[in-house]
């Protein structure tokens, strides 16, 4: 069952996820673990083609957060139109924009002459990509927005249907099993806590080890859109790996466990560095063998009593 969502701070994360797909891995990993796999299988993904050329009008290389790909299927283009939908409301007529978008697109590529010898459009898949913490309720299908027309009238309404995904709420435990990039980026996003997070990029890390393209395009993205503000050491708008991440990541979960403890010590509460620590495992900040050495590390410096670490260890066991 996948987690549900939690609320963020508002940021401005759009070009940071644009980028993230606009890198072929990506988009293949996405198509390989979200699309059909009767669909997916068809497709050449060693023929994924980013199309910001000069056919593509300004119409839509002006629309911020619309990727358009293109992938061969034996000889033929089929064209992904890749909608990142970031809105903090849901767009009820989603599918009436993607029939404009889509429209659009038909009429640059007929224009540049970019359609099949014998005069048909290429097939078109749409995907929206949403970040929301709401529920998606819109339809998908265009047809449930217009009305019931009378028997003559219906063959002449126009119908689309899209693909969604929702990134808080996508499967991700298949995916991470064969290392699928989307699906561990789908994951951070569903895990609320900075160890839990860890995990996941120290995996992200070993799968790309020789990819510092990929650990980049996926470091810059986690540092502007995921992390935690206050992340250490890294300047704002910098391109960051995923290899600098995971440090950064352990100083700011130390320097939280130390602040706490401090506030608490300040206080004369003993009691209290034990409750601060027990909230950053609740919060998932930390996992329990990091809670436990950090309870033992305060009985060594006769921060507690044996007896208050002994009840603590026994709550962590």
């Amino acid at each position: 069952m996948p987690r549900k969502a939690r609320p963020r701070p508002p940021r401005s994360r759009d070009s940071a996820y644009k980028r993230l797909f606009s890198h072929k891995d990506l988009v293949a990993d996405l198509i390989r673990g979200y699309v059909d796999p009767g669909l997916a299988d068809r497709f050449n993904l060693d023929s994924l083609e980013r199309c910001n050329g000069s056919y593509i009008s300004q119409d839509l290389r002006g629309r911020e957060n619309d990727i358009v790909w293109r992938v061969k299927v034996k000889d033929e283009w089929v064209y992904v139109y890749l909608l990142l939908e970031f809105q903090s409301t849901v767009d009820h007529f989603m599918a009436v924009r993607l029939l404009g978008y889509i429209a659009l697109l038909w009429q640059d590529l007929i224009a540049a002459k970019e359609i099949s010898q014998d005069g048909t459009l290429p097939p078109v898949l749409p995907i929206v990509l949403y970040n929301g913490d709401r529920p998606w309720s819109a339809p998908t299908c265009l047809r449930e927005h217009i009305a019931s027309p009378i028997d003559l009238l219906a063959k002449f309404q126009p119908d689309l249907r899209y693909l969604f995904l929702d990134e808080n709420r996508a499967p991700t435990a298949d995916g991470l099993a064969v290392r699928n990039l989307v699906a561990a980026v789908f994951a951070l996003e569903q895990t609320p806590g900075l160890e839990a997070q860890r995990r996941v990029i120290a995996a992200l890390r070993d799968w790309l080890a020789d990819r510092r393209d990929l650990k980049v395009v996926i470091g810059t993205w986690y540092a502007e859109s995921l992390a935690p503000t206050g992340l250490p050491g890294r300047r704002r708008s910098a391109r960051i790996s995923l290899d600098e991440i995971e440090p950064m990541m352990a100083t700011r979960i130390l320097a939280d466990i130390e602040r706490q403890k401090a506030e608490s010590a300040a206080q004369g509460h003993a009691e209290g560095m034990i409750d601060a620590i027990r909230r950053l495992v609740e919060s998932g900040v930390l996992s329990l063998s990091v809670a436990r050495a950090q309870v033992k590390a305060l009985l060594k410096d006769h921060q507690i009593s044996g007896k208050l670490a002994k009840e603590a260890l026994g709550k962590l066991a």
